[in-house]
């Protein structure tokens, strides 16, 4: 019982040391701009996240569920305030961040008969549409809402929803979003509309569903290739949670099934794909510009070797859900950290790698629903 306590605590100290890192991040990258000493605003915020871990261990015990579910859709209710003051009263094009415009030009684009992966952003000319297909259809509903920056309440409201249904538990659930309310990166996210914390939220919620009501790849085999293909062709980055999940139960699949398994993810992705790639048959617009090339010649092959090399040894180690929270986390971490190493080596090692434009630290921002989740599972309630 020692035991099993000690390495709850250990779980817990390195995915909240992961947590408090990527803020610490953001608050040296991005308070300096506003004429803030960013070394004060870190210990104030240390500060803040220990106070709270403090104040929920003293108080959580002798709370209430029903008046724990009390505070937690009034976190909700604050939390979905916030985002659309900063909606309302952020300009998008005051940003010099193009995630939103990607998504929006890109539809834009095509109620206008043009190729949508040619529309370039409002940052540059020379940046275009990086997600895939999937993923901007399902952003079209919040594009036909005037304001594609709406998805973030959406993916919010669909998160606390099956964080609840997964945990049966409002504090484990409040705990999830207090620290998600408390997150400086997660607020980066929101104010420039960026639509990647979306997408990792999106495959969260499909794991969790599929983790809570018992879907296998061996009893919904078909069900399992389909969602995969499908997710696979929202963004490259989605791939990785799948992946961790899904690895261990496909080398148990029969032969045939192994073959199969792939074969469908592929064809999938390809029908999602064909519209755009069959757009132009004369000139085959699609192979000169198209959403792979927009994150190609980025790191080293050495680095994303070492990386797949990992995520394999992760994929084949975790045992059940929690520790999938935390090597998930843990894998897309490593993989993110390595990833923006490679891009700093094609820099030169310049100097203001983490201060200019060529690292991009919110990428740290996809291990956010896991981290969260591991350190919620580790909660006695």
């Amino acid at each position: 019982m020692v035991l099993i306590s000690s390495q709850i605590k250990k779980y817990f100290s390195l995915q909240l040391f992961f947590y408090l890192f990527v803020n610490g991040l953001f608050i040296f990258k991005y308070v300096s701009r506003a004429g803030l000493n960013p070394f004060l605003v870190f210990v104030t915020y240390l500060l803040l996240v220990t106070g709270f871990l403090g104040l929920y261990k003293l108080f959580s015990s002798k709370i209430s569920e029903k008046k724990v579910r009390i505070f937690y859709f009034v976190l909700l209710a604050v939390l979905v305030i916030l985002i659309s003051v900063i909606l309302i009263y952020i300009r998008p094009l005051s940003i010099n961040v193009d995630r939103w415009s990607a998504l929006t030009y890109f539809w834009d684009y095509f109620f206008q008969g043009k190729y949508p992966y040619s529309a370039h952003t409002h940052v540059s000319v020379t940046n275009f549409p990086s997600p895939f297909p999937m993923w901007h259809v399902l952003n079209l509903p919040f594009y036909l809402l005037g304001d594609v920056g709406i998805g973030l309440i959406f993916f919010l409201l669909l998160t606390a929803f099956i964080v609840y249904f997964f945990f049966q538990s409002y504090k484990k659930s409040l705990f999830f979003f207090f620290l998600l309310l408390m997150s400086p990166a997660y607020w980066w996210e929101v104010i420039v509309r960026s639509d990647s914390i979306n997408n990792a939220w999106l495959v969260f919620i499909i794991i969790l569903w599929l983790e809570k009501t018992k879907k296998t790849i061996s009893n919904d085999f078909f069900l399992i290739a389909i969602l995969c293909g499908l997710v696979a062709t929202t963004r490259l980055t989605a791939i990785l949670p799948l992946t961790i999940y899904f690895f261990k139960p496909y080398l148990n699949l029969n032969l045939k099934q192994k073959i199969l398994f792939p074969i469908l993810i592929l064809s999938v992705s390809f029908l999602v794909f064909s519209p755009f790639i069959f757009w132009d048959t004369n000139s085959w617009i699609f192979f000169t510009r198209n959403p792979f090339m927009s994150q190609a010649d980025k790191g080293y092959l050495s680095i994303l070797l070492i990386t797949i090399a990992i995520g394999i040894f992760i994929s084949l180690y975790w045992k059940n859900i929690e520790q999938f929270f935390y090597y998930s986390a843990l894998f897309i971490f490593i993989f993110i950290l390595f990833s923006q190493f490679g891009l700093f080596l094609r820099s030169d090692m310049s100097p203001d790698f983490i201060s200019g434009n060529i690292c991009d630290i919110s990428y740290f921002n996809l291990f956010f629903p896991y981290c969260l989740a591991s350190l919620s599972a580790k909660l006695s309630t």
